[in-house]
């Protein structure tokens, strides 16, 4: 058997049971082996070099749900309103150079990394492979078309690069961008291969009105790009109800953003079983409504927590997420850790295997150096305040990496 390390300190935070007093996480081969008190490792005769990490919470890696990093150049976009900003997105992306585009997706990967984050949920729309990092990715390809003709054009490259990368996701847009027929075959798609499905829906108004009317500001957009399908009929549903309709909705549906849901809209993602991604500072930047936290706590639905780009949010820690959300009294900081760690693996498909502590799962760990003598009743929301500070290092080899 490979030697175990194991990692002492005076919190371990397992995120799915209890904080550990006098912790300890046994490590072998890059993978969790047993986790409780260091006396009760001993004692169950786990024998390797114990490192002592001191005053500070041992805890699982961040889990950032829901990010575009390929829109990371694309830095400062603001606009009154949330389609004036998608114009500015959708011209910036054409006229982004590959070189500049590329550049700042290495370096929003370092910056995850330095902030905590060891597993993202990436939407990509360039057909090319993700580039080497240190942080772990699900890959979404996302598939843009709402003109029937324009989406018939761009099938085969999309599903040529899915059969070229079988473990990327698929992923449809959004329903003002994707048309109805072709939901349903990336839908089909995802399920043939038992795979999450992710979508943005629900995130803002002028998307209400466009399914109920097929009028207002999406539909000028479509129109002045070019993109408008004439065989659209509006489905006079709200977004939630649309997806539905489609039988777009299941246990494998990943619904990203999720602001304009009302009680009818929750009681068809809890029949489904859908998961919801929030992505809270990004829907504040646009000027959007907050989502109905109070309502999806009260649901039992799974949570979990993105950034979305750096074109829609002024950074990509996770830690600032949850402080956003702390501060609002929208969960409590409990619930926010389980939300960026466990539940986001989740969501993603990873089931225990990350932004968790049980055995056999990734050991990819942070050590958070806590004030002495913090509490327990203190202890976790001090963990995301310390972390937003980017008092944070990384568990690796053996050591603790600055």
């Amino acid at each position: 058997m490979s030697s175990i390390n194991i990692h002492r300190a005076k919190w371990v935070l397992p995120i799915v049971q209890p904080p550990i007093e006098n912790g300890a996480v046994a490590v072998a081969n890059g993978k969790i082996v047993r986790v409780g008190t260091y006396d009760n490792l001993k004692e169950k005769g786990i024998q390797g070099k114990t490192i002592d990490h001191g005053e500070g919470v041992l805890m699982p890696a961040l889990v950032n749900a829901h990010t575009h990093l390929e829109l990371s150049a694309l830095t400062g976009l603001k606009a009154d309103n949330f389609v004036a900003w998608l114009k500015q997105v959708i011209e910036g992306k054409f006229s982004l150079h590959e070189t500049i585009r590329k550049s700042a997706e290495r370096l929003s990967y370092q910056i995850l990394k330095q902030t905590g984050t060891g597993l993202i949920g990436n939407i990509k729309n360039s057909p090319e492979a993700a580039p080497a990092s240190e942080v772990k990715e699900v890959s979404f390809f996302e598939f843009l078309g709402f003109n029937k003709e324009t989406a018939i054009k761009r099938w085969p490259i999309w599903e040529e690069y899915l059969k070229k990368y079988p473990e990327a996701l698929p992923a449809a847009h959004a329903p003002y961008s994707v048309h109805p027929a072709f939901l349903q075959k990336i839908k089909q798609i995802a399920d043939e291969r038992k795979q999450i499905f992710s979508i943005h829906i629900a995130e803002s108004e002028a998307e209400v009105e466009f399914l109920l009317s097929g009028r207002g500001p999406l539909y000028d957009l479509l129109t002045e790009k070019g993109f408008w399908a004439e065989d659209f009929t509006p489905p006079q549903r709200r977004p939630i109800a649309y997806l539905a309709s489609l039988g777009l909705l299941s246990p494998r549906t990943l619904c990203v953003h999720c602001v304009e849901v009302n009680e009818e809209d929750v009681s068809t993602l809890q029949k489904c079983g859908a998961k919801i991604c929030l992505c809270p500072r990004s829907n504040a930047y646009l000027g959007l409504k907050d989502a109905p936290w109070p309502l999806f706590k009260k649901s039992g639905l799974l949570l979990c927590l993105g950034t979305d780009s750096l074109a829609s949010n002024t950074d990509l820690n996770l830690f600032n997420e949850m402080v956003f959300l702390l501060e609002k009294n929208a969960f409590s900081a409990s619930e926010l850790l389980e939300m960026a760690t466990w539940r986001g693996s989740l969501a993603l498909g990873q089931g225990n295997y990350f932004g968790t502590m049980f055995p056999g799962a990734h050991a990819d760990l942070l050590f958070i150096p806590l004030p002495n003598k913090t509490t327990l009743s203190a202890l976790a929301e001090t963990v995301i305040y310390t972390g937003a500070k980017g008092n944070i290092r990384w568990v690796e080899d053996g050591t603790t990496a600055g």
